[in-house]
This record gives structure tokens, sequence and C-alpha cells, in this order.
């Protein structure tokens, strides 16, 4: 059975932990694009005589929009992925891992620099299905078009990731963490 390394950033986790997709179950990710979090009051905003947001706000503002852009992202990928590659696992309802622990390194260095801390490295397998996507090829989340979304969204899908280059592996079913690998 493959092993991958995936990286936990919000709570420690145990051997023998299960992380269980097997029946669509949202992750993370899907939670937090179309959660409805902290979002700012429209309604009394736009009643506002004279618009002026406060600084809290215009963050909170920012991290609406934000997430909006990636929600959108996220739906184009599942579009295509559920017409054209419904045999791969969603990217709304897996475990994110890395093929090899060097690769799970050079996430956690990315996750460092964006302000995401990661507590631990383990090691998983998983009895589902399995897809090794470029990031390079994501869709763009700089205002293009949806039409230009949805090609590029077919590119990810239909160009796997080659094994040396960093990829995000997505991993569906039902995932077991079989060593703590690192403590940071």
């Amino acid at each position: 059975m493959p092993v991958f390394y995936h990286l936990i950033t919000r709570q420690a986790v145990h051997e023998r932990q299960v992380f269980d997709f097997s029946q669509g179950q949202a992750n993370i990710q899907a939670k937090v694009f179309w959660g409805h979090g902290d979002q700012l009051p429209w309604d009394q905003l736009l009643k506002t005589p004279r618009l002026a947001l406060t600084p809290t706000q215009t963050t909170q503002l920012r991290r609406d929009r934000d997430r909006q852009v990636h929600a959108l992202r996220e739906t184009v990928l599942e579009l295509v992925r559920l017409r054209d590659h419904s045999d791969y696992p969603s990217r709304l309802a897996c475990l994110f891992a890395a093929r090899t622990y060097d690769h799970a390194l050079a996430w956690r260095d990315l996750f460092e620099k964006n302000g995401r801390h990661v507590l631990q490295m383990v090691q998983v397998t998983t009895t589902g299905p399995t897809f090794a996507g470029d990031v390079s090829l994501l869709p763009r989340i700089d205002g293009a078009a949806v039409k230009d979304q949805l090609a590029q969204a077919q590119h990810y899908w239909d160009a796997p990731a080659a094994k040396e280059q960093l990829s995000e592996v997505l991993l569906g079913g039902r995932s077991v963490v079989t060593r703590v690998v690192r403590t940071f």
C-alpha cells in the first residue's frame, strides 16, 4: 500500500487516527470556502449613508472576497471533475498529502510563509482513490473569465503531476495515520 505524507495544521493527531472521506464528507477546505464564518453585515453596511469602513471591516471584506474567489475556483474544478474524471477524489472531500518526505517539507515551508503553522507531519495510507495534481495548473484566481477557468480546470485534471514534481496528492476514501513522522 503506498505511503503518503500529510501536514497537520489545526489539532495534533495520533497513530491509527482515521480521516474518512468514503461517504463524501467535506474536508476543512470545503468548510472554509462554503462556511459562513465571520462575514460583514452587508444589509447594515449598505444602509449607511456614507460607507466608511473601519480597518477591521476592511480586513474582513478582503477575507470575504478571497474566500469567494477560491470558492468559485473550487466549484469550477469540481464541475470538471464530476463531468470528466468522476473516479478521481474530490478536492472538497479528500485529504491533501505529499508523495515524499521532502515534498512534505517543501509544503511545510510554503505553509509557514503564508502564516499557516504546521504542528505535525504524519505518514498515511489510504484505501481510496488518489490523484497527484500539478498545483501550477490550478485555475487562476485573478478574475479570469469562467470559460478560461473551465479550460484551466480541464488541464489540471487531464495532466497529473510527474512523480518528481512537487504536487498536491488528493487522497479519497479512508486514510489512516500510520506514523507521526515529526512534531514541529
